[in-house]
């Protein structure tokens, strides 16, 4: 398992924010969800934009956050229950 610090797209920033919900490594962050990490970061006081989980599942594919179809968006934005934008 990589590093969080290792993972593409994921910066000192992402890293610091995952941190402050206990997603301390990539194993952690493969046994959560996209919805409860969404609840953590809200209850942690970090208001996340959707290109944060965007970054988040391309970089587990080892992908760049740009590389995310419109398919892929609108899952993850249906996992999340945000709308349709």
């Amino acid at each position: 398992m990589r590093e969080l610090k290792d993972i593409k797209n994921f910066g000192p920033k992402m890293v610091g924010w995952l941190n402050s919900i206990d997603i301390h490594t990539e194993e952690d962050l493969l046994n959560s969800d996209y919805r409860t990490i969404y609840q953590n970061f809200k209850a942690a006081g970090i208001y996340p934009h959707i290109l944060i989980f965007y970054s988040i599942e391309m970089g587990l594919q080892d992908r760049i956050w740009s590389d995310i179809t419109e398919v892929e968006k609108a899952e993850l934005r249906s996992v999340l229950g945000l709308s349709e934008k």
